[in-house]
């Protein structure tokens, strides 16, 4: 899995999921891979959003709201990680 700095991490991984296909996914993990974020983008275009970790949630939410519920996930679930490993692969 390549890694992202945590510094730019917000920007770079919205821009993915900007570009991602349907039926696609991003998962984001701690450098321990014990917390972490699922993005997937459905055949609709809405994004179902994976949280484990500190907190275990799911949530399905258009595109255009991403970036705000984005931020504030990133931030509970990678409050001290410098970096951040991540893949691109089609949801099993």
């Amino acid at each position: 899995m390549p890694m992202i700095s945590s510094s730019g991490a917000v920007r770079d991984i919205s821009s993915m999921v900007r570009k991602l296909k349907p039926g696609y996914e991003i998962e984001m993990k701690t450098f321990k891979k014990d917390r972490g974020i699922e993005i997937v983008k459905m055949d609709d275009g809405t994004l179902s959003i994976n949280e484990f970790g500190f907190r275990t949630a799911e949530y399905h939410i258009s595109a255009d709201d991403f970036d705000r519920l984005f931020k504030d996930i990133y931030q509970r679930e990678f409050p001290r990680s410098h970096e951040i490993r991540y893949s691109i692969r089609r949801k099993r």
